[in-house]
């Protein structure tokens, strides 16, 4: 009689463990960050975007291409200098 009230009580604690695990873990995240409005656009957005285009503006326009390169051919002041 004693081993069948032990097993009973062990399922128990068991079964309220699972469902307090499944409780917790589908409860809604109360750490994550709350999202803002759709609709609202504040300066400070605005700001750092802008920030942000000053910051990237010198490579952008290191990306455009150039002029083309003048052909190599030797010069010929500096190959038949006679010292």
């Amino acid at each position: 009689m004693a081993s069948s009230s032990s097993s009973a009580r062990s399922s128990r604690v068991a079964t309220c463990l699972v469902l307090l695990l499944l409780v917790v873990s589908l409860r809604e995240a109360s750490a994550a960050r709350p999202l803002r409005p759709a609709g609202d656009v504040s300066s400070e957005v605005k700001e750092k975007d802008q920030a942000v285009v000053d910051k990237y503006t010198p490579l952008l326009l290191a990306m455009l291409p150039r002029a083309p390169t003048p052909p190599s051919a030797p010069s010929g002041g500096t190959n038949e200098a006679r010292n």
